[in-house]
């Protein structure tokens, strides 16, 4: 029974509680019978007192027959009888088996009887019962009578029943209980060899009978379906094991598994025969270096910390002694916590692929040599030939044919289409980039610098920003915006400059500024910088230049290097050493070049704040000016806040704002007290002002990062946050990133968004957008035509200025509003927008001559689209309203019709949809 402790224990408990029961019972059985026996000495007093009572005058031969009486019989007792007398009888009785009284004993009865009466008292014990009967005639009985004694019939039921049925039910437990021993024998037998049984076969327990309980059958069934899972399983492994073994130990590829820290777990039979050592030398330390190697550096600290090893890698290594290369797959498995246990390898043999791969490079590297050679020479070629071919050609080109003869004017016409075709075929020939934009000659006319300028800017924007840069452009407001010049050369000579300064900085900005200079001031300069050569013509007559400046952070030009620059680009193309020289000096050398053929010059300066600057001037031959701002007299009553990163770009500002007469208040830098005094001023002013927040996102990103490293930083993002939580204030966000890289979070926050480089059209048109509705409260008069809007053209040629069309955008959303008009103002139109139906019939009642269309939202509050446009058409009006809707269904379209509207479009909207629509419905 040792392994079957709870039958044991169940086996006692019961015999306990039968023997708790069976002395339960008889301790019962006893206190009854001598409950019963003192009773019985208690109404054997009674009956001896009312004998004796029935005497008035008893004798002792009275009290003998009283005794003899069956009543007494089988009674031990002692009586002491006193007569008044003073004369004493003693009756005794024992029954046998008993001690007799060695004593005569008068008990001491408390309580006193009264004089003229009888009286009995006794007390009980648990031996006898001690009384005493006094009569009148003063007699007195002393009587001790002794209880029976326990006396246990065993013959009778009521003592040996109860044992008999303790000992059978004892008996009934013994044997289930011993049953169930032989069940559970056969049970854990039978668990026992389940894993050796689950080998050979299913076998079902051969326990499961019907004598056994319902409970033990399911742990019996439950077994059985445990031993016929485990029987399945084994079977499953050992054909996966069998597999695995013929995959793995078979394979024709050397595999191995290799523990987190890098030591070799597990290999199979063809790594040990490819790296042919000994199986005895295999043990715990073996590590991967032991056996390959890599030949790059980097490769090599992989193999010899595997445990930063996260991701699958494909490496080329090589065997320590066979020294051929192969293709290490290698692979992380990780615990179910996400942790690196080790790592599986597999090799390839790549020896032969790897030598040829080595050869190829080998006669790459020959073969890239004579191209860099040949590149070389074709470059030197071309540079030698080219410009010449270039001079000759501007030296023909101006000549009069009517001053020659007609011998004079042949030889002119063959020297002109001869040097012509050679430059034509010299730069097909020549396909380098140094060549191409020279395939244009010299052409002058007027340019649109301004357009020019700004695609330049545009070209390099990319590039800016993945170098992390800022790019400023800025258009000085006195500056004419058409010259005669060479469009081509000039957009070269610009890309060249930009070029160059992007690639020498690092952090910071790279800044394009196009003003207008005096002639003294260039004048003072031609001495001191690159100045144009004898070939090249110094205008006489031209009163001013155009300076394009092109200024960044990057690396500070000393006084030699200056030096440097300036005698190599003083120096003629063909004179160019350009094995000594780098590209970005050719580049400098070509902007110079092209820069004396237009007549101008370039600077080379650094500022007080250590910053390069590459100045080309160019003259300007006309004299008429004409400006590329127009003020708008709904700008004077805007006062803009601008927290600017870049001190040059609040300069542009200012002097922009300056023209354009908007008030404008600059910063780079916030503190509590600036905006405490800016709030006092614009209380001062809300009734005349209304106050704009332009914020430059690179300040906000850099207080941001400073936030933790300085508490002057934390107390900035603190300021700016509590002027940027003003909800009154119209907020417009400035980044160098497109919005679509900008937290939605954030963009929330602002009424509208311009990117970098500022675009002076779009910041008006934003300025006077979100001051619309205020500037109606301050009853400000909205001039029409010319005044309604800065016009900003950019056209190829000069043409007088209109204005473009006006839309209504009729939008609940203030996300589609921005959106819609983003849109629009790329299209080149002008929108103002309305919150509601109502708002939209509103406004187009106070600006119906300007308004050329509508786009409605079908869906808003207060008046829906359909109802507003049913308004409209029962006033008579005519114009146009187009359908915004997020559904697109048939039935949406035909409602749209019936109550008038006369195009369709669906949201979010299509920029070139929109645009096709626009066309249709707006007249030329």
């Amino acid at each position: 029974m040792q392994q079957f402790q709870s039958l044991r224990r169940l086996l006692i408990f019961y015999a306990l509680t039968l023997l708790a029961m069976l002395v339960t019972y008889y301790c019962s059985l006893f206190q009854v019978i001598k409950q019963n026996n003192e009773q019985r000495s208690i109404d054997t007093f009674y009956s001896l007192q009312y004998e004796i009572t029935e005497h008035s005058s008893i004798t002792d031969a009275e009290i003998t027959s009283i005794l003899e009486k069956p009543l007494f019989e089988n009674v031990s007792y002692q009586l002491v009888c006193m007569m008044p007398s003073g004369q004493t009888f003693i009756h005794r009785y024992t029954r046998p088996n008993e001690a007799g009284f060695t004593t005569v004993t008068f008990p001491t009865i408390t309580s006193s009887p009264p004089s003229n009466s009888s009286h009995s008292a006794y007390t009980l014990n648990s031996q006898n019962v001690t009384g005493t009967i006094k009569l009148k005639s003063g007699h007195q009985m002393y009587i001790i009578l002794r209880h029976r004694p326990l006396d246990i019939n065993w013959s009778s039921y009521q003592y040996w029943l109860p044992l008999m049925i303790a000992v059978m039910l004892f008996t009934i437990g013994l044997l289930y209980m011993l049953d169930r021993r032989v069940d559970w024998e056969q049970l854990l037998l039978y668990t026992d060899n389940l894993n050796s049984q689950a080998k050979d076969a299913y076998s079902p327990p051969s326990f499961l009978h019907t004598r056994a309980t319902p409970e033990f059958l399911r742990l019996g069934h439950a077994l059985s379906r445990v031993h016929y899972q485990l029987h399945k399983d084994y079977r499953r492994i050992t054909t996966l094991t069998h597999r695995l073994d013929r995959l793995v130990n078979q394979a024709p590829l050397p595999m191995l598994m290799i523990m987190r820290h890098g030591q070799i777990s597990f290999f199979n039979q063809r790594f040990e025969q490819v790296f042919t050592c000994p199986s005895q030398n295999y043990d715990d330390s073996c590590q991967l270096t032991d056996f390959v190697a890599a030949k790059d550096k980097p490769t090599q600290l992989l193999l010899q910390k595997l445990s930063n090893l996260r991701v699958t890698r494909t490496l080329i290594v090589y065997g320590l002694e066979n020294k051929q290369f192969y293709q290490l797959h290698i692979t992380p498995w990780f615990g179910e916590h996400g942790q690196v246990h080790g790592f599986t390898a597999l090799f390839s043999n790549i020896n032969e692929y790897a030598n040829q791969i080595e050869q190829l490079q080998q006669k790459n590297q020959q073969l890239q040599l004579q191209i860099d050679e040949s590149n070389e020479a074709r470059a030197l070629i071309g540079r030698k030939l080219q410009i010449p071919l270039e001079k000759i050609v501007d030296s023909l080109e101006p000549i009069d044919p009517s001053t020659l003869t007609d011998q004079g004017k042949k030889t002119l016409n063959t020297l002109i289409t001869t040097s012509q075709k050679m430059l034509t075929i010299l730069n097909d020939t020549l396909a380098t980039e140094e060549t191409d934009v020279r395939k244009t000659r010299l052409s002058i006319e007027t340019v649109d610098i301004y357009k020019v300028s700004k695609e330049v800017s545009s070209l390099v924007t990319k590039e800016v920003r993945q170098q992390g840069l800022e790019l400023i452009y800025f258009f000085a407001p006195n500056c004419p915006r058409y010259i005669e010049t060479d469009g081509i050369r000039l957009r070269h000579i610009l890309l060249n400059l930009l070029k160059n300064a992007i690639s020498f900085t690092t952090s910071g900005y790279v800044a394009l500024t196009v003003d207008r200079v005096s002639k003294d001031r260039v004048t003072r300069i031609s001495n001191q910088h690159l100045t144009p050569d004898n070939d090249a013509i110094m205008p006489a007559q031209t009163t001013c230049w155009i300076q394009f400046s092109v200024k960044d952070t990057g690396v500070v030009i000393t006084p030699e290097r200056k030096s440097q620059l300036v005698t190599i680009l003083n120096q003629d193309s063909d004179q160019t050493n350009h094995n000594l020289v780098k590209d970005s000096e050719v580049s400098l050398n070509d902007a110079n070049s092209f820069a004396q053929l237009l007549g101008g010059l370039i600077e080379i300066n650094n500022t007080v704040d250590k910053e390069t600057v590459f100045s080309l001037y160019l003259p300007d031959r006309h004299s008429t000016y004409e400006s590329v701002y127009h003020p708008c007299s709904q700008l004077s009553h805007i006062h803009l806040i601008a927290v600017i990163n870049q001190p040059l770009v609040a300069k542009h500002l200012q002097r922009l704002c300056e023209y354009l007469t908007i008030s404008v208040t600059t910063y780079n830098i916030l503190d509590r007290a600036i905006v405490q005094q800016l709030k006092n001023k614009l209380t001062q002013d809300e009734q005349t002002i209304i106050p704009v927040l332009l914020l430059d996102y690179e300040y906000s990103q850099s207080i941001s990062l400073s936030a933790h490293a300085n508490n002057k930083h934390s107390e900035q993002q603190k300021v700016l946050n509590n002027l940027v939580a003003i909800s009154s204030l119209p907020k417009i966000l400035l980044s160098m990133k497109p919005e679509r890289h900008i937290s939605s979070t954030l963009l929330d926050q602002y009424d509208g968004f311009l990117t970098k480089p500022l675009d002076v059209s779009l910041l008006v048109s934003e300025l006077l957008r979100l001051t619309l509705s205020t500037r109606k409260k301050l009853n400000i008069l909205v001039k029409h035509q010319y005044d309604s809007s800065p016009s900003f053209v950019e056209e190829d040629a000069p043409k007088k200025e209109v204005l473009s069309p006006l839309i209504l955008v009729a939008e609940d959303s203030p996300t589609n509003q921005k959106i819609t008009c983003k849109i629009l103002s790329k299209l080149g139109y002008r929108s103002v927008v309305a919150e509601d139906g109502q708002q939209a019939l509103e406004q187009l009642k106070t600006q119906r001559q300007e308004i050329s269309l509508i786009l409605m939202d079908c869906r808003m509050p207060v008046m829906d689209g359909l109802q507003a446009t049913q308004a409209i058409r029962l006033q008579g009006d005519n114009i146009p309203i187009v359908a915004l809707t997020a559904n697109s269904s048939t039935e949406d379209q035909e409602a749209c019709k019936q109550v008038g509207m006369d195009g369709f479009l669906s949201k979010p909207i299509n920029k070139k949809d929109l645009e096709v629509i626009l066309q249709r419905l707006i007249p030329a």
